[in-house]
């Protein structure tokens, strides 16, 4: 980016120089030249930005839909309020975070426009690698243990009104109905309802 940025500055202050010492027709010479100059240094920061945004919308999109598909496992026969702890053991689904990863990772959001989804987003990451890991404990006891009781203990765990699956549930909830992850989530139902109308 320097060395481009270099490059076209010194070449504007050529035909700059140029453009004084020329005269007569050949004048047009150097002013349309700075003219390609100007052009060029604005599509390279045009593209940039475009560029930019669309990478962001396309973050956005990933992650809302990654949400949503941890919305309906949460919401799934296997976590379902109200059920009755099995009698068999099971492994349980796992939330998913590798758009939440790829998203922060990559520093695609904006970190003054995006800093609450941001900060939001780490802390739902935290959470679920805590709840997946809690899964996978509560899974490897249930399987090595052969007491029942150990069901039912996980089931009370899972669903008591303090428990994981509750702040998991809140916490996507807050997610889903942020700023930039609730218009993508409009978009998307938008273009549903118009795909369905056809």
């Amino acid at each position: 980016m320097a060395v481009t940025a270099g490059s076209l500055a010194v070449a504007f202050v050529v035909s700059a120089v140029w453009w004084n010492r020329s005269s007569g027709s050949s004048r047009f010479e150097p002013a349309v030249q700075i003219m390609g100059l100007l052009a060029g240094i604005t599509g390279i920061v045009a593209e940039r930005w475009a560029a930019s945004r669309e990478r962001r919308a396309e973050a956005l999109q990933a992650i809302g839909d990654e949400l949503q598909d941890n919305r309906n496992t949460l919401t799934s026969p296997s976590f379902a309020m109200g059920t009755t702890p099995l009698a068999r053991r099971q492994v349980y689904p796992r939330m998913n975070l590798s758009a939440v990863n790829a998203a922060l990772s990559s520093a695609v959001l904006s970190p003054r426009r995006d800093e609450t989804l941001a900060s939001m987003l780490h802390d739902w990451r935290n959470e679920a690698e805590i709840f997946n890991h809690q899964l996978s404990l509560a899974e490897i006891l249930a399987f090595t243990n052969g007491s029942d009781d150990v069901l039912r203990h996980l089931h009370q765990g899972l669903h008591s009104a303090d428990g994981p699956l509750e702040r998991m549930r809140e916490q996507l909830t807050a997610l889903l109905a942020t700023a930039p992850l609730a218009t993508v989530n409009l978009r998307q139902g938008n273009a549903r309802e118009a795909n369905s109308a056809q």
